[in-house]
């Protein structure tokens, strides 16, 4: 299984979680992100959905997180084509709306 990828340009923290986004897939890098959140640098996080085949409440969770504490600090958040099975659980949570989907990174705007 791939590992989960983090890299930063041009003020764009960009997180690909491959897999699951489980409790244990988030853990390690938690830490890492609750810091660069709070960096002047980042301007806004894109996290790449398109291949995660699971996720639980506790990445649901992890994901609201992130987007209400880069909201609360005018920054954005987005999820980059995430995908089907992770599209059918935020419809089911009701929470599908609650954040900006992208298809493409072009249509990110800092």
């Amino acid at each position: 299984m791939d590992k989960k990828s983090i890299s930063i340009s041009e003020g764009i923290l960009t997180v690909s979680f491959p897999g699951e986004l489980t409790i244990e897939s988030i853990k390690n890098i938690k830490g890492h992100l609750d810091a660069e959140c709070s960096s002047d640098s980042v301007l806004a996080i894109m996290s790449d959905l398109s291949k995660v085949r699971f996720i639980d409440s506790t990445g649901i969770g992890f994901l609201v997180s992130l987007n209400s504490r880069m909201k609360d600090s005018g920054k954005k958040f987005y999820l980059l084509r995430p995908s089907e099975q992770v599209r059918k659980t935020l419809e089911l949570v009701r929470l599908i709306t609650f954040f900006t989907i992208i298809n493409d990174e072009s249509e990110i705007s800092v």
